[in-house]
């Protein structure tokens, strides 16, 4: 049972054990004892059964606490990932530093604790306050105008994040509503993601690398073949009654007709993206729409985020060291090369539809195999068994054509309304999937990602498809 429920339905039944005591047992509450045999009062029924849900509750509880646990440790281990010079740097222009990071995990979770109403005080308001939310500004010069010119010293923050870790602590020995503690869990573990792409920006020298890396490439490339998927239904979204936690913008699950398609077997390699770049496709206006062109234009964008042109040979700028072109690797590009690549090859970006229609008949995702939850760290050959799916989930989140919006029935979450709300703009595109650093508990159907479609510095692929 869903832990949200779990607790609501909790607290339904302690109130009909104090109405049992107090001898104003009602229908209603004999009829949610009707099931349990035994011959004793409604009311001692009802504490039993009240006493066997506590249980169970309590036992959600701690493993979601064990969840947090984990949690943390790994965003301490990515923290120190980097070298206390790197702290202050700002490696992606449209992003704080990466001091803001280490603040704001303990921020938000604090403020989830407030919200509750499980703390009363916050003894550090202007820490709270200043560490709140990040910035997606458009460009950089919307990004320099809010840019916080002085930060606190980092002993002080530290004070800071020890504090709101004990209460998290102490919130999870309280029956509180999960919801809560379910938030801040996923917030931290989505930010851990965010940490790699901007520590991937951070010089070599200043980084030190795990044991566990893998830089596994110059494997044969195999093409993609095309997989055809019949008309149908594509099932979206989630249902809050079958899931522990869902984010808003999951909900309420939908249906959606989806007529016959194709789409490609395995994701866009940096060896088929080759073939476009040295085919004169940056240089190709008709290829791309008209704000993808100023933009590549005005940004002189001339290759993918992660490449570089030295000595009349192309590299590839690693997470923790540089390399040769790794051409059966995925190659992570922003919506609108994604989509000038696409047009140059006959083809199109599934929809969000599709891509779950195409999901159906997929494996279950497996870290291993599909390279996800920082089993890697780098990417992987995307090259698989022909006529099979590969890495649909893991390896690179996927860009949809769909912009990002809410289903049918949308409603704001109450504890956080800015979510996903504040970015149904029309300028932001679903993606699905997952990437090498994604955690394993986001690796979900209904997960949906966002970006905007110029935006280069996520681990952000794609794959084609067309009509049939």
């Amino acid at each position: 049972m869903p832990r949200i429920l779990l607790f609501h339905l909790r607290n339904h039944l302690l109130r009909h054990v104090e109405e049992a005591g107090a001898g104003r047992a009602n229908d209603h509450g004999d009829g949610l004892l009707s099931c349990i045999p035994g011959d004793s009062t409604a009311g001692e029924r009802l504490k039993r059964l009240t006493g066997n849900l506590l249980e169970c509750y309590r036992d959600s509880m701690q493993a979601l606490h064990e969840r947090y646990g984990n949690v943390r440790r790994r965003t301490r281990q990515i923290f120190d990932l980097i070298t206390p010079e790197a702290f202050d740097m700002r490696p992606i222009p449209l992003r704080h530093p990466l001091r803001f990071y280490e603040g704001h995990l303990a921020s938000f979770n604090f403020g989830m604790l407030l919200q509750s109403g499980f703390a009363k005080n916050d003894p550090q308001p202007e820490l709270t306050k200043l560490f709140a939310r990040g910035i997606d500004p458009l460009g950089t010069s919307a990004a320099d105008k809010l840019t916080i010119r002085q930060w606190p010293e980092r002993p002080r923050v530290a004070d800071y994040i020890a504090g709101v870790d004990n209460e998290m602590t102490r919130a999870f020995e309280w029956e509180i509503d999960p919801i809560y503690l379910h938030t801040a869990v996923e917030h931290e573990e989505m930010h851990q993601e965010t940490l790699m792409y901007l520590i991937h920006r951070v010089p070599y020298e200043l980084k030190r690398k795990p044991a566990n890396v893998r830089s596994e490439h110059g494997k044969n490339l195999s093409s993609a073949s095309w997989i055809q998927i019949e008309s149908g239904i594509a099932d979206l979204g989630a249902d809050p009654n079958q899931v522990p936690f869902g984010w808003d913008n999951e909900f309420p699950q939908m249906r959606a007709e989806v007529a016959a398609f194709e789409i490609a077997s395995r994701k866009t390699s940096n060896g088929d993206f080759l073939k476009f770049v040295q085919g004169g496709g940056y240089e190709d206006e008709r290829l791309w729409t008209e704000a993808g062109w100023k933009f590549i234009r005005a940004s002189k964008i001339k290759a993918p985020p992660f490449w570089r042109h030295r000595d009349g040979e192309w590299f590839y700028e690693g997470l923790f060291e540089s390399m040769a072109l790794p051409l059966e690797w995925p190659v992570y590009v922003s919506h609108i090369e994604a989509l000038a690549f696409t047009r140059w090859c006959g083809c199109r970006l599934p929809s969000e539809s599709e891509w779950h229609r195409a999901f159906e008949g997929a494996e279950a995702p497996k870290p291993e195999r599909d390279n996800f939850d920082f089993v890697a760290w780098n990417p992987t050959q995307v090259s698989g068994r022909n006529g099979e799916f590969l890495q649909l989930a893991g390896n690179g989140w996927e860009w949809t054509s769909t912009p990002f919006a809410g289903f049918p029935g949308f409603k704001p979450f109450a504890h956080y309304p800015g979510y996903s709300a504040d970015f149904f703009d029309g300028l932001h595109f679903v993606l699905k999937g997952a990437s090498p650093v994604t955690p394993a508990a986001l690796v979900r159907r209904s997960f949906r990602n966002w970006f905007q479609d110029h935006y280069r510095y996520a681990y952000t692929a794609f794959r084609c498809a067309r009509d049939f």
